[in-house]
């Protein structure tokens, strides 16, 4: 199983750049798998259309992890936590406000400050390891039994999570340096600032990206072997996706399957993302 997990900042082009690598035969887009519990509570849509609690191609996800895990995430959305997913209230999709609280909330604030003193300022892996959180450290394994229900239920090894959480990537890769491979997507800041000043000020949507990807590149830099996490500018992949996908496919070390691969949306079940991935053709 190989895991490649997208970097992105908000309207960053993760959406796109997941869709298209679903459409290869021998890769699953799951989409915002740290979002999914929240999906399921709110009754949220799969690209299918479909509530992702009612998608069928989900309901064997669930079931393979409930025989992996005891758990039903079907029918306890929260009952194997995937990591600290805070919807922040600007921008789409909806916010389980009965989930979500405010004390939450600070938790997760909290949590997440010492996770990234933690990474920063860890002199080596080992020691890392020690200080790392146990509800982190909890956070990961259950990820992993995911992806691993997903692979088995769908038949698929390579699995595209495009969640963004610019501190879980690293994370994962640390666990399971072999299988996770990191894509860091930059979209000219330029760009996702007019796209979140519709729900932001311009100064805020400009200072969130600066600090997204800044963190993100110490990270990289710090804990991600450079043969395993590629740089990619959405404006490449927007000018040229033929041979961007061509490239990253390459990587990945599977066969590029022609242009017209790219033009077909294939047999998507991502949940999460911009609304966009239902009309994507």
């Amino acid at each position: 199983m190989k895991i490649v997990y997208i970097l992105s900042s908000p309207h960053g082009g993760s959406t796109l750049l997941s869709h298209l690598l679903g459409t290869h035969q021998s890769i699953a887009n799951l989409g915002e798998v740290t979002f999914l519990p929240k999906l399921l509570a709110l009754g949220e849509p799969c690209s299918c259309s479909e509530p992702v609690v009612e998608c069928d191609a989900w309901k064997n996800v669930f079931s393979e992890l409930q025989s992996r895990t005891g758990v039903d995430l079907g029918a306890t959305p929260y009952g194997l936590p995937l990591g600290d997913a805070i919807k922040q209230k600007e921008g789409s999709g909806l916010v389980d406000r009965e989930q979500q609280t405010k004390g939450l909330e600070i938790m997760a604030k909290v949590r997440g400050a010492y996770d990234t003193a933690a990474l920063l300022g860890a002199p080596q892996r080992g020691l890392l390891k020690l200080i790392t959180l146990p509800s982190i450290r909890q956070s990961l394994n259950n990820t992993f039994s995911f992806y691993e229900a997903v692979s088995t239920a769908w038949n698929t090894e390579v699995l595209v999570d495009a969640s963004k959480t610019v501190k879980k990537g690293p994370r994962l890769y640390l666990e399971r340096p072999d299988d996770v491979r990191i894509i860091h997507m930059v979209r000219d800041g330029r760009g996702v600032v007019a796209s979140r000043a519709k729900y932001m000020p311009v100064a805020h949507a400009a200072e969130r990206w600066h600090h997204y990807h800044r963190l993100s590149g110490w990270l990289l830099e710090r804990w991600v072997n450079p043969a395993h996490r590629r740089l990619l500018r959405y404006e490449d992949l927007a000018a040229d996706p033929a041979n961007q996908m061509r490239s990253l496919l390459e990587w990945l070390d599977l066969d590029y399957q022609g242009d017209e691969a790219l033009e077909s949306p294939g047999n998507s079940h991502a949940a999460g993302g911009n609304p966009a991935r239902f009309s994507m053709g």
